[in-house]
């Protein structure tokens, strides 16, 4: 019997992750099939279009999280999911219908843009429920499996709409949108966790409290006086170079290294992995060193995993090969220059996967639980003007200079990434011990009531 709470709570991080990588492989559908989906309307293999597409909807998206990140500091989190989850789904569905002209392109742009209010209700309410399941030990480790759950769209993604691309692309989001819609009802059978968190479960296993505090307005204040808060929050030019990177990879692998998109996918794939390993390996790192007393050991290893892979990524994209026409794998990694760019790519992606977990451990770390949804929610904001600023940036680049300024584009502002982290670090451990200290005050009063 004493399992049962820990199976339910292993079975709902679960489905958290396949949610999220549904969710989260809509957003990278349009790369592989960049140059068919531009043909399809008429535009001639021109991108900016697409570009245009991509940045209006990561910053609906952006727009959406905000308001369903407070929302999910006030309210049951489990019915914001289930929501979101259907409506992404559904509008993915409906793209089946997309005709190739340029009506056929306002409404891609339409039913995408709307996607972007479904991933907005999904990401703050299961980073908020998620936090309540994890340990503060385990925070790493735990939230490593959320990123994961990100580079694992990412993947999904990629392959399936490689796979449909020359079939017919819009097949790929028909695919998603099924999966995703009948996903979605399984959350109906669980019961949402309690906010008082993993930690102190038994005390409302007792009956002994019940979390009853909720955001209020007057409590952004409190979130944002906290300045470890702040520059994890503005952080935006994080991620300016992976929205630039996975826009134009397929079109700068084949038209700098004259590389077909299914074995840019599987180069692509190969580096993704290496950032998988990394999140799992420095998340178990961090919280590691996190027991033993080093409290901004996840911090600190985020600010190195940003630096290492800026010079490496650059050395990497500017090494000249063509390979030959209809290469194949085997054939791609004896060209000795393309083994040294994926092995630089690999090594420089490892050591960024030590950013993903100790963000959001972090984050979880310096709020109270009915401030986390909010302060994920307000940094997510500014992570998808990134985002949108990174296609946008890359394609216009692209279009007036080439593919290979398009992407040496990403290398400028990841220049920028380590200095936003820097006073976080200074920061974190004094404003990690005053969140503690309020918290622990409010579970003894709770308890005298």
């Amino acid at each position: 019997m004493k399992n049962k709470p820990h199976n339910s709570s292993l079975i709902l991080i679960i489905l958290f992750i396949v949610i999220l990588s549904l969710v989260y492989s809509v957003q990278n559908m349009i790369s592989p099939n960049l140059e068919i989906i531009s043909y399809y309307f008429g535009f001639g293999g021109a991108t900016a279009q697409l570009g245009v597409l991509t940045s209006t909807f990561t910053i609906l998206s952006g727009i959406s999280i905000l308001i369903f990140g407070y929302l999910a500091d006030k309210i049951t989190r489990k019915w914001m999911v289930l929501v979101g989850a259907l409506f992404y789904s559904i509008f993915s569905i409906l793209i089946i219908f997309v005709t190739p002209n340029l009506d056929g392109y306002y409404l891609f742009f339409f039913l995408t843009s709307l996607n972007g209010i479904g991933f907005g209700a999904i990401i703050p309410s299961v980073f908020s429920l998620m936090g309540d399941l994890i340990s503060q030990n385990d925070r790493s480790k735990g939230f490593s499996f959320f990123s994961i759950a990100s580079l694992l769209g990412m993947a999904l993604g990629l392959i399936v709409a490689t796979i449909y691309g020359p079939i017919d692309w819009r097949l790929s989001y028909y695919v998603i949108g099924i999966l995703g819609f009948v996903i979605a009802f399984i959350i109906i059978f669980f019961k949402e966790p309690s906010r008082i968190g993993k930690d102190y479960i038994f005390l409302n296993e007792k009956n002994a409290v019940e979390y009853t505090y909720r955001i209020k307005r007057s409590d952004l204040k409190e979130i944002f006086k906290k300045k470890a808060n702040i520059w994890l929050v503005i952080n935006f030019v994080d991620t300016i170079p992976t929205g630039i990177i996975l826009f134009l990879i397929f079109y700068y692998m084949s038209d700098y290294h004259n590389v077909p998109e299914d074995i840019s996918l599987i180069f692509l794939g190969t580096i993704l992995l290496s950032t998988l390993v990394g999140t799992v390996v420095f998340g178990v790192i961090g919280d590691k060193l996190f027991k033993k007393g080093k409290r901004n050991a996840r911090v600190l290893l985020a600010l190195i995993g940003n630096i290492i892979p800026i010079p490496l990524i650059f050395i990497a994209l500017i090494i000249p090969f063509n390979a030959p026409n209809n290469v194949t794998v085997g054939e791609l990694f004896v060209i000795p220059e393309a083994l040294i760019m994926l092995i630089l790519m690999m090594i420089g992606m490892f050591a960024n996967g030590a950013v993903n977990g100790s963000w959001y451990a972090t984050v979880v770390d310096l709020n109270l639980p009915e401030h986390r949804g909010t302060t994920l929610a307000t940094a997510n904001f500014f992570d998808i003007i990134g985002r949108s600023l990174g296609p946008l940036i890359g394609s216009f680049v692209r279009d007036a200079f080439g593919s290979v300024y398009g992407m040496m584009m990403s290398i400028i502002f990841w220049l920028a990434i380590p200095f936003f982290w820097v006073p976080v670090l200074k920061n974190v451990v004094s404003e990690m011990d005053a969140t503690e200290k309020v918290f622990s005050e409010r579970l003894k009063k709770l308890e005298k009531t």
